[in-house]
């Protein structure tokens, strides 16, 4: 994990996007990995957090 991972996914879009790279494999170049973080919760959870997520933003778009 990279306290830069977001700039370095919206770097990799511009790549692929200007043309300097040719796939989504070859867009984020060379990059170091300081840390590996595993999850705190388990998969079943964090499927619970999506479902939940993804409910609110439903209702929230049925309201408009």
């Amino acid at each position: 994990m990279s306290p830069d991972a977001t700039a370095l996914g919206v770097a990799a879009l511009a790549r692929l996007g200007l043309g300097e790279a040719s796939s989504a494999g070859q867009a984020p170049g060379a990059v170091e990995v300081e840390a590996t973080v595993d999850p705190s919760i388990t998969a079943d959870q964090a499927a619970e957090r999506i479902s939940a997520f993804r409910a609110a933003v439903d209702l929230t778009l049925a309201r408009r």
